[in-house]
């Protein structure tokens, strides 16, 4: 994968989280649909994330990883992410919400999502450092 096609690809993930803050920004008391449209984000973020990041360590020969907790796993070692824990946390949160519904559980991933969804900020920051490393090489 070239610089440019990680740029994009990086460009995509900014964009998803980007949405993902605007649904996070609405009041889900004025409609239930906002949790259901905030859930449904993250899982298009997280996602789209954990992608990114097989993406950026396989240009980077940095290491190969063919699933989110792999690709988790890969990323803190590699210093691209701070918080295994957290990233593990968001990943059974994306399972739970992608097998099943229920309201309980969804208020819950909701919550947090609204207290960690700067995790993908912080990854984002991360990966855009390293495009630019990889770009000044050239």
């Amino acid at each position: 994968m070239t610089a440019e096609e990680l740029k994009t690809k990086l460009k995509t993930l900014k964009e998803t989280y980007n949405r993902l803050k605007e649904a996070l920004a609405m009041n889900p008391e004025e409609t239930g649909i906002v949790i259901d449209a905030t859930i449904q984000r993250f899982e298009f973020t997280f996602e789209l994330a954990w992608k990114t990041i097989k993406k950026f360590a396989e240009a980077l020969g940095a290491g190969e990883c063919n699933s989110g907790r792999n690709c988790i796993k890969l990323a803190y070692r590699l210093g691209w992410i701070e918080d295994e824990e957290k990233w593990l946390s968001l990943l059974e949160a994306r399972n739970l919400t992608s097998h099943t519904y229920n309201q309980e559980i969804a208020l819950d991933v909701y919550e947090m999502i609204r207290s960690q969804h700067t995790a993908f900020k912080n990854l984002i920051l991360s990966l855009e450092k390293e495009l630019s490393e990889l770009q000044g090489e050239r």
